[in-house]
């Protein structure tokens, strides 16, 4: 039994003025046939889960490509084209195949097609043929499309927020085609989408109303006739027609089964809907809870330029407001400030600097910080994560410094990146565990490595584009009505 797998994955905001185009790609690293096993094997990724199911089920993997970019903006054109090529050229040459395994997010928009991951699974259909099964993995803030449910003959969805399951989900999709391949499983799909589309503050697994939510699922996967059921929340800045709540049951040959229950679980999603607002404090209430804090760290978050949401991450509110309330022992990641990066290298460690930082990419973000400081480290930003999300990942943030600020260590990087892992500070000579306040930009990932060690943790929402006011944001091109954005959406 011989298996393609292979990764082609983005989460686009279209709200980004930064294009993801084929260096985009390129800086997050692309891997290409056997690199991709030696480079992701034993790795908390739906790749290494692809290949713990070819190690226990005896098949044969063949790995084509591996590859994805921080969220950003529009996937370009030439890059999808030219990264899906290459997966179908490999698809091509590799003779005979019996089975076809995916890593998608389902949030990817691209330049000239709106629904990029339907046009990748159908593009991957066509260079297979209509008898080969394809069974693909999909992040939870997905917008899932009818015609990725009709192009795949199974779509996984990770079950938790931070998605520290992806290895997981990643075996079941191993397990799952096999079973295809077999004959032993029919499987059959419904696609029910509420009209909903929160944003993910308060979408985390470990609380309600997701874990409400994912209790059902669990009970309904526990039916003998249910092979997968998928819940995901949407990523509302792609800005597409399929944006929001999606519910996919998949039953055994059970057509009628499969949209009852993906009816019911929807609406049970609809009535917990309020749940998913608020969670975000103000400026003023974050004063109060650093002041509040008897041993520390709090991990203070702002939602509104989270790289991985596609915020560009130079924005220095965070920095603002901890010099502004005179915190000491306390650490800020990230700041992409290129430009800052190569003064530091020039100026070289120890250094007094006085300079402009962040707020370079847009009007969006805020202005500019003025600061005074001294140049602490420097590194090529290149690291290692920990876990548990992502563990054993490598992460290339670019150049970067750690500038000291009145007791503020801040990190400043050539790259955007969103910091999930301690080892983001551990590699740049700081220990989280031993500040007062650990700055974060982010929005939920954060939480699987930095809350075991947190006194408290606050979120708060300075300004950009992928933050839980919606308002901010010109959609253009999601169905309406739809909630919170229109009072008037019901569903039946």
């Amino acid at each position: 039994m011989r298996v393609i797998a292979a990764e082609l994955s983005h989460e686009t905001n279209r709200f980004s003025v930064v294009p993801t185009d084929l260096a985009a790609f390129e800086r997050s690293g692309i891997h290409r046939g056997e690199e991709i096993l030696q480079v992701l094997r034993d790795t908390a990724t739906p790749i290494a889960g692809f290949q713990d199911a070819a190690d226990a089920l005896g098949f044969e993997l063949i790995p084509v490509i591996a590859v994805w970019a921080t969220p950003s903006g529009m996937v370009t054109e030439h890059a999808l084209e030219t990264l899906l090529q290459e997966l179908v050229d490999g698809i091509a040459s590799a003779g005979q195949i019996d089975g076809i395994l995916l890593g998608l997010h389902g949030a990817m928009v691209a330049e000239h097609v709106d629904d990029a991951d339907g046009y990748i699974l159908r593009r991957v259909q066509q260079a297979a043929g209509p008898n080969v099964p394809i069974v693909a993995t999909l992040d939870l803030h997905a917008n899932i499309s009818q015609q990725m449910v009709q192009q795949a003959d199974l779509l996984i969805g990770f079950d938790t927020y931070p998605h520290v399951d992806q290895r997981e989900r990643g075996m079941e999709a191993g397990q799952a085609i096999v079973r295809i391949i077999n004959e032993d499983w029919n499987p059959v799909s419904a696609l029910v989408k509420p009209p909903m589309m929160p944003t993910s503050q308060n979408m985390t697994t470990a609380t309600d109303p997701m874990h409400a939510i994912f209790e059902r699922v669990h009970r309904l996967e526990d039916t003998p006739e249910v092979l997968n059921v998928t819940v995901a929340g949407g990523f509302p800045p792609a800005d597409v027609e399929e944006g929001g709540v999606s519910v996919i049951v998949t039953t055994n040959g059970d057509e009628s089964l499969a949209h009852t229950l993906a009816n019911d679980l929807a609406g049970f999603c609809w009535s917990r809907r309020e749940e998913f607002l608020g969670g975000v404090s103000s400026w003023d209430e974050a004063a109060d809870a650093i002041a509040g804090m008897k041993r520390g760290p709090l991990v203070l978050v702002d939602i509104g330029d989270n790289p991985w949401t596609g915020g560009p991450g130079d924005s220095a509110e965070l920095l603002r407001f901890l010099l502004t309330q005179r915190v000491r022992n306390a650490a800020v990641a990230i700041i992409r400030d290129p430009e800052t990066v190569r003064f530091c290298l020039e100026a070289g460690p120890g250094t007094q600097v006085e300079l402009s930082l962040g707020g370079k990419t847009d009007d969006l973000h805020g202005e500019p910080i003025d600061v005074r400081g001294y140049v602490q480290t420097l590194s090529d930003g290149q690291f290692v994560n920990q876990g548990p999300m992502h563990a054993g990942v490598s992460v290339n943030l670019g150049r970067s410094a750690v500038l000291r600020c009145d007791g503020v260590q801040v990190l400043v990087t050539e790259h955007a990146e969103t910091p999930i892992d301690l080892n983001i500070f551990r590699r740049h000579g700081i220990e989280p565990t031993e500040l007062r306040v650990i700055a974060l930009k982010g929005k939920g990932h954060f939480r699987a490595s930095f809350e075991p060690i947190a006194e408290r943790v606050v979120l708060v929402e300075g300004p950009g584009i992928t933050g839980s006011d919606l308002g901010r944001l010109r959609f253009e091109r999601v169905r309406r009505p739809i909630w919170p954005l229109d009072d008037d959406a019901a569903f039946e």
